[in-house]
């Protein structure tokens, strides 16, 4: 079961990844030979009125986008390579393009549809200072020293300021008003000075005004951990042992969904997706990055490179990828039998 909704996670960012590359086509006026979902034997396959090849394939990991003669000087009005270099551009761009705009999305939709966990003003647990003070649970504190409030932060903020001072708070208890007087003590082991209570937890979704800045800030916070991540694979090694291929992904999607439910589905596809979006952008041969690469270079020299040479490169890198790709999955089957993934 699990499995399968890992799958099926992976699968929706790759087919809105190739789904870029096919809408962005259509809308420059590229025509595209093929869109895949899946790698490896033919398993199902519908051809449009435009005559695009629409594949289902057997392994249920990647995906593709294929134009028309793509690497090679083709005469075919067809030809990706006769359309002009901008409008190929955009066309490469929006692979990536598409796992950000999911991500973005993904995070919208959550905050909006099932909120996040916020620490209200509602006490949820009292000590034996504030119960001797009078406080209950259920109470809503609404003011501090006279100051109306509803935010648990300023509430804190208060309290540790007071310096042992005793404080007053204003509490809503089923509707009737009460004021509390509570002296504050300090605690050693947190180093700030508190009155004995637990602020409560509560769902709260966002407006649309909130929710698309927070998750901007969110996915350009989860893009920066990324870049920093493979600046340290790069440099100095850091975390070589920890890269998975498909299969371990899979799997490691499949145990960590188990124990989060909804929420983790919604954190692993926004990360999974900027990951990809960020990955296809690195200039590596058989990625979305040496394709931008070879045409910002084209844009520049108003001529571009050696068809053939670039085909080559690329078709070069696409093998070493797959070699790769097959290497991690041995090593994640490995680690699966032996239990890696579970220490």
């Amino acid at each position: 079961m699990y499995i399968i909704c890992a799958l099926l996670l992976l699968n929706v960012l790759v087919i809105a990844h190739e789904g870029g590359h096919f809408w962005a086509a259509r809308l420059c006026g590229i025509e595209v030979e093929e869109y895949a979902v899946g790698m490896g034997p033919l398993l199902f396959q519908r051809v449009t009125k435009r005559n695009t090849k629409i594949s289902l394939r057997l392994f249920p990991i990647g995906g593709y986008c294929m134009f028309y003669d793509e690497d090679t000087d083709g005469d075919s009005e067809l030809s990706f390579n006769r359309k002009p270099a901008w409008k190929r551009l955009i066309t490469v761009l929006s692979g990536p393009g598409m796992n950000f705009l999911v991500a973005f999305l993904a995070i919208v939709i959550y905050l909006s549809a099932f909120g996040l966990n916020s620490t209200v003003n509602r006490v949820a647990a009292v000590e034996p200072n504030a119960a001797q003070a009078g406080l209950l649970v259920g109470d809503t504190i609404t003011a501090v020293n006279g100051q109306k409030t509803s935010s648990a932060a300023d509430i804190s903020s208060a309290i540790m300021q007071s310096e042992g001072e005793a404080i007053t708070l204003t509490v809503d208890r089923k509707g009737e008003e009460q004021t509390l007087s509570i002296s504050p003590f300090f605690d050693s082991e947190l180093d700030r000075w508190r009155v004995g209570f637990t602020f409560g937890q509560e769902r709260v979704r966002l407006s649309l005004l909130k929710s698309i800045p927070f998750s901007v800030s969110y996915n350009m916070e989860s893009a920066t951990v990324i870049v920093d991540t493979l600046r340290g694979l790069i440099t100095r090694g850091d975390g070589v042992d920890e890269v998975t291929g498909p299969v371990g992904t899979v799997y490691v999607i499949s145990e960590v969904t188990k124990e989060g439910g909804i929420d983790i589905v919604f954190e692993l596809l926004v990360l999974i997706s900027v990951n990809l979006g960020i990955m296809n952008l690195l200039p590596i041969p058989g990625l979305d990055g040496s394709r931008i690469l070879f045409l910002l270079v084209e844009m520049i020299r108003r001529k571009p490179i050696n068809r053939e040479l670039e085909g080559r490169i690329h078709m070069i890198g696409f093998a070493l990828l797959m070699a790769l790709m097959f290497l991690l999955t041995y090593k994640d089957i490995l680690r699966i039998s032996t239990g890696f993934f579970g220490r």
